[in-house]
């Protein structure tokens, strides 16, 4: 009784730190307190399965290859099985799995058509900067970050518009549909109101850029919860 007790308060307390309602909307866990709480949940987990106490372990360590990075089968995921928000702009298809914190780009149009953008040859990325330049600015500004990381001196090679992220037109106007604003919340139209501020807290907490986000990533997804807090009034 007593490691029941203590896994679920050792638990509870791992839990309001990475994912529970105490967490304000759009911060994001530091690196060194999630090693420390993956490290404590997954020696507790072990621990635990040496004393027998399996149904405890698998889900301890679970929670602990998912703080410390790892990706997990579905059934063991704590979140394996949320939605993934899509933002789709001219010439990009921006994908943000919920359960894996992975951001994914596929190019739909240019030299690169077809093409994940984790495909494309660090020495290309100038190619595909310029592409974007001149057909979808605002979707240039979803990754420059990525670019940054990847291709420092790209932006000796490309002109960019420092304002093309502000002026996309789903991110600062009243246009975004209500279903565009769903999509990207990767949720259900009609969803609840609950349901669309839980969503909007763990995308933005994934849009850090040290986690592959930006600030015109965040600028849509903020948009999305405006538009369908409204469509629900």
């Amino acid at each position: 009784m007593n490691y029941i007790v203590s896994t679920l308060v050792f638990g509870a307390i791992v839990w309001w730190f990475a994912l529970g309602p105490g967490r304000k909307a759009g911060e994001s866990l530091s690196p060194f307190t999630r090693k420390v709480a993956g490290l404590g949940a997954g020696v507790v987990g072990i621990a635990l399965g040496m004393k027998g106490r399996w149904d405890f372990a698998i889900v301890l360590v679970s929670l602990s290859a998912w703080l410390l990075g790892f990706r997990l089968p579905k059934m063991f995921d704590p979140i394996g099985n949320a939605r993934k928000s899509q933002i789709r702009t001219l010439a990009l298809l921006v994908t943000i799995d919920l359960g894996s914190n992975e951001i994914e780009a596929q190019v739909l149009a240019g030299r690169f058509a077809g093409k994940r953008l984790d495909q494309i040859a660090d020495r290309d990325l100038v190619m595909l900067a310029q592409d974007l330049a001149k057909l979808d600015p605002s979707g240039l500004a979803l990754i420059l970050n990525d670019l940054d990381r990847r291709s420092p001196g790209w932006r000796e090679h490309v002109q960019v518009d420092p304002q093309a992220g502000a002026r996309d037109p789903r991110a600062a106007s009243a246009e975004m549909r209500e279903d565009e604003a769903y999509q990207i919340l990767g949720l259900e139209p009609g969803a609840s109101e609950e349901s669309i501020r839980a969503a909007h807290r763990a995308l933005i907490a994934r849009l850090h850029p040290d986690r592959g986000g930006s600030t015109a990533l965040a600028a849509l997804v903020n948009r999305a919860k405006d538009v369908a807090l409204a469509a629900r009034r």
